[in-house]
């Protein structure tokens, strides 16, 4: 593939350490278990995206609302400070998923469209 038909995909996450899983007061193993799970499937399908796609630069970022909103790429930013249902993908900087972590699957389609 040609550098014109460079990809590049952000995806803005919930702080995964944030919710009652991890946090203060404790939480049961099947929560950390099932979060464990999540994230190593997420990073799966990430690795899986890259590997096959060659044309595709994947960004991951947590959104936390301790960290300014200058941190964050301007295109990004209008979608966080609205409250954009997290997880939310951005495809060269257009909302591309709202609300779900997309199955590799699901990316693979939506890379398809931008090829």
């Amino acid at each position: 593939m040609n550098k014109q038909n460079k990809i590049m995909i952000e995806i803005y996450e919930n702080d995964p350490f944030s919710g009652g899983c991890c946090g203060l007061g404790g939480a049961s193993i099947q929560a950390a278990m099932n979060l464990m799970k999540t994230l190593k499937e997420r990073a799966e399908i990430v690795a899986k995206i890259k590997d096959e796609f060659k044309n595709v630069e994947i960004k991951r970022d947590i959104v936390n609302p301790l960290k300014k909103l200058e941190y964050y790429q301007e295109h990004a930013r209008q979608h966080i400070a609205s409250s954009t249902p997290l997880p939310f993908v951005l495809i060269n900087g257009k909302l591309a998923v709202v609300g779900a972590f997309p199955t590799l699957d699901e990316f693979r389609k939506i890379i398809k469209e931008y090829l």
